[in-house]
């Protein structure tokens, strides 16, 4: 039988939300003359032993990366524009070493 306060930490919940945006160069006669990036990279995970005992697990995430840029008149942008939404939900039981 386990201590109470291991069964405490028996039901978990991660959550996580994760946003990058970036609004540039919008109007009339804007330059940027590099790249417009947004970048929004999110890992959601348990990992752990749960004591023996069933558990309710539980991982969710929601993650994005918007980009508004050059909108409107006589707008350059010299470079690249990008938008990276990288992201990891799950569980993973054992040690973080398995992680990536």
């Amino acid at each position: 039988m386990a201590d109470p306060w291991m069964l405490a930490f028996g039901t978990e919940v991660n959550e996580g939300h994760n946003s990058g945006s970036v609004n540039a160069a919008n109007g009339i006669g804007n330059s940027v003359t590099g790249e417009i990036v947004s970048d929004a990279s999110q890992t959601v995970v348990d990992y752990g032993h749960d004591f023996g005992f069933e558990a309710h697990e539980a991982n969710y995430g929601s993650n994005s990366a918007d980009v508004y840029a050059a909108n409107g008149l006589f707008n350059h942008v010299g470079g690249g524009i990008y938008a990276d939404a990288d992201q990891t939900v799950g569980d993973v039981e054992g040690f973080p070493l398995f992680m990536h």
